[in-house]
């Protein structure tokens, strides 16, 4: 690498450290002074090329510009400078060159091909208008194939084009002590007579401590990637699977079980499947594509498996008519091609070519997330019920669809009543049941407070509970990730293991869901959110009033689905005839063609004047809703018309600002209301997120109950509102300040090594 160095803390002392692995406290630098680098673009179509327009030191940068996918984006290989068990810290300034604002991540790849695996080690909202610090630190505890890179990316907007300056990677300390719990009880032994026990697994599970951990509690695993249709090809189209057998051989190899994930999908497939130059293929060539991929992927992997995921996917959130639930499927590019039968086409031909060859002990599940939330477990009960239904009119007492897989995505405002109804609906249909992707985050990112880990835990304990008291027809339980540092949600910390592979308190709720209840019945719940509103009145008409920077900001940053997208932040302000609420969200697109209100880009506002916290509306709850073109709707059992609004557009997204009139109470400077914000994201007709501000339950809808709690101020309180964030802000000038000063130091070696040379 002819533009990166290695120093040490001490080096003007010292010198060099020989050899290429980072040793305790020495750093790799990558600047962009020169005219090589070692960063490369991960797209076919992207640019990574150096610019003088703008630099955070010195006076080049990397543009990177011509992304079309979220994963796009520049990468470099470390893998020669990293060991097992070592941890390192990783930094990136990075900033975007339009005026729009969205999230950037700094993540690792670990292995390559369908045997890797993606981690995000840092994400921040980034601008045009200053540089950001992408950092964090990860314990690399495998190295998978040989293979590892560090990348930025982007969260939800494919296109944006931004720079890159100053990468680092240091190492931290000399090789940790990870060693593996092997004490603790095995899970898959303590479940042994109920269901089985998984994991999602890359190549980077198959070795060390990761596959001594793997090994220890686990008895079936799933392919996180690998078997995807995306990696069964080659860049000719031609089925392909040698980087696959690489992870299914060494699976094989320990003896565990293997679930198929997935078959049909709209995401990670090839888009030439169902489409060509953005047209997409007629219905005939679309199922052949289709029924091809199927038959080919179930004949490689022959009898290796012992279930598929044939249809992942595939229905709306939170379904309008769930009885109907054709119109109720998501509008994907399979459904658009051949029609709302291509899911009762791909299990017929899954099931075709398992009869043929004698397979007839394999399973194949429909999958999905959001599984608790009713009105889709309804839609999809409908759905396999009446495939089975015309299924079994020619094959008595045959099932078309064996399983259904309830990926288990939860939080901490999960409500395990709604998983149970969900479990008990289920249990109708005569199939198994599978927890296919098990994880529970945590209400705040970074490190757990006791209090949140106990809360986690105490959820983990509820469902396993439930899981052992409906274990006759649950088929097995299996967590998407080994560890939190490994997790795709890991900021959230949401899995049984720290960053270290040491058992976290969900873990012994696992192992004893009733014990662990019992010790700790009356444990309090994570505390609500609770907000402030300043007296004041703002002008509605023309640009946005200056008042409104007096307004305490309330970060509408918690999701309650698996994906995340658009997010932002609220703002309110109240005299004695009205509250104001103010939403500024930031979003990569606006999509208003779902046919419900909450399928389109919308904020949500929801108050209890009363603030009784009741289970249903009354005593002045009401619900309203605006979406991104200003279209007004409202919740069941409030009237649309009894608020006004407007949507403003801008680089990051929109705003919303909302005029709700008091209709139970005469407001005084001390009052509490019972107040919430949501912000829905949505993509080609579907809800994709949904992000609020207290609320995690997804219960808002009926019951103000799970509202947080807004304060109402006096006239000229707002300085007081921001305080916080402001002493905040000074420290952060601070910290950047001495961060800056080390990062000045590094540079100055650096040069004058170079000027050495």
């Amino acid at each position: 690498m002819n533009t990166i160095k290695l120093c040490m803390v001490m080096l003007l002392l010292i010198g060099l450290p020989g050899g290429d692995v980072l040793a305790s406290g020495s750093v790799l630098f990558e600047g962009f002074e020169e005219d090589s680098h070692d960063f490369k673009p991960r797209g076919d179509d992207e640019l990574v090329e150096r610019t003088s327009d703008d630099a955070y030191s010195g006076s080049y940068s990397l543009e990177v510009s011509g992304r079309s996918e979220n994963w796009n984006g520049p990468a470099i290989r470390i893998d020669e400078y990293i060991e097992v068990s070592n941890e390192y810290s990783i930094s990136v300034w990075v900033k975007l060159l339009d005026s729009s604002r969205t999230d950037l991540k700094l993540s690792t790849q670990i292995g390559d091909g369908g045997s890797a695996s993606y981690q995000t080690i840092d994400t921040q909202t980034v601008s045009s208008d200053e540089w950001v610090e992408l950092s964090g630190s990860y314990r690399y505890d495998s190295l998978g194939d040989g293979y590892v890179s560090v990348y930025v990316e982007s969260d939800t907007h494919a296109s944006v084009a931004f720079l890159i300056d100053h990468f680092e990677l240091s190492g931290e300390g000399d090789e940790a002590v990870v060693e593996v719990e092997t004490n603790l009880k095995p899970l898959k032994q303590i479940y042994e007579e109920y269901f089985l026990i998984g994991n999602a697994v890359s190549l980077n599970e198959m070795d060390g401590q990761r596959l001594e951990l793997l090994n220890h509690h686990h008895n079936l695993v799933t392919a996180e990637n690998a078997m995807k249709p995306e990696y069964s090809y080659n860049a000719l189209r031609e089925f392909d699977f040698e980087s696959q057998m690489r992870l299914i051989e060494r699976v094989e190899e320990e003896g565990l079980a293997l679930h198929g994930h997935v078959l049909v999908w709209h995401q990670q497939s090839p888009e030439w499947l169902h489409s060509e130059g953005g047209e997409l293929l007629s219905r005939e060539d679309a199922l052949e594509n289709m029924y091809s991929h199927i038959e080919e992927t179930i004949l490689h992997y022959g009898d290796s498996v012992i279930s598929w995921e044939v249809v992942n996917e595939a229905m709306n959130d939170n379904p309008g008519d769930p009885e109907n639930w054709r119109s109720m499927l998501r509008r994907s590019e399979w459904f658009n091609a051949v029609g709302d039968d291509y899911l009762e086409l791909a299990y017929l031909k899954a099931r075709e070519v398992l009869d043929e060859n004698g397979w007839t002990d394999i399973k194949l599940y429909y999958n999905d997330y959001n599984d608790d939330n009713q009105n889709k477990a309804t839609a999809i009960f409908h759905m396999i019920k009446e495939i089975n239904e015309d299924y079994s009119r020619d094959n008595p007492d045959e099932l078309l669809i064996d399983g259904v897989g309830m990926q288990g995505h939860y939080n901490s405002g999960t409500s395990v009543n709604n998983v149970r109804m969900s479990i008990e609906r289920f249990r109708e249909l005569g199939i198994e049941i599978g927890v296919t992707e098990l994880d529970i985050t945590t209400a705040s990112t970074g490190e757990l407070s006791e209090d949140e880990e106990v809360a986690q835990a105490l959820l983990y304990a509820e469902l396993f509970s439930l899981y052992k008291e409906h274990s006759d027809i649950i088929s097995r339980v299996t967590f998407w990730g080994l560890n939190d540092s490994t997790s795709w949600r890991g900021e959230r910390n949401p899995l049984l293991f720290d960053g270290d592979l040491r058992a976290k308190e969900s873990y012994f709720a696992v192992a004893d869901p009733e014990g662990y209840l019992a010790r700790h019945s009356g444990q309090e719940e994570v505390e609500k959110r609770s907000g402030r509103a300043v007296y004041g009145t703002p002008e509605t008409t023309g640009e946005l009033d200056e008042i409104w920077q007096q307004a305490e900001s309330l970060p509408i940053d918690r999701y309650q689905l698996a994906w995340q997208g658009a997010d932002g932040v609220g703002r309110v302000l109240w005299d004695e005839e009205n509250l104001y609420v103010l939403v500024e969200v930031t979003t990569p697109s606006i999509d208003v063609t779902g046919e419900e209100p909450w399928e389109q880009d919308s904020v949500e506002v929801f108050i209890e004047e009363s603030n009784q916290q009741a289970e249903s509306y009354s005593g002045g709850a009401r619900h309203y809703r605006v979406n991104a073109e200003g279209l007004e709707t409202s919740g069941e059992w409030t009237e649309y018309n009894s608020f006004s609004s407007r949507i403003i557009v801008t680089d990051e997204g929109y705003s919303a600002e909302l005029v709700v009139p008091w209709e139970e109470i005469t407001p005084v400077v001390g009052d509490k209301v019972g107040f919430d914000l949501l912000i829905n994201g949505a993509q080609a007709g579907s809800r994709e997120s949904v992000s609020v501000w207290n609320d995690l339950s997804g219960q808002a809808y009926q019951e103000p109950a799970v509202f947080g709690e807004l304060e109402l101020l006096g006239e000229g309180a707002g300085d007081s509102a921001n305080t916080g964030s402001e002493r905040a802000g000074i420290n952060n000038v601070a910290l950047l300040s001495i961060g800056s000063f080390s990062l000045v130091v590094i540079s100055v070696i650096l040069y004058k090594l170079k000027n050495k040379e």
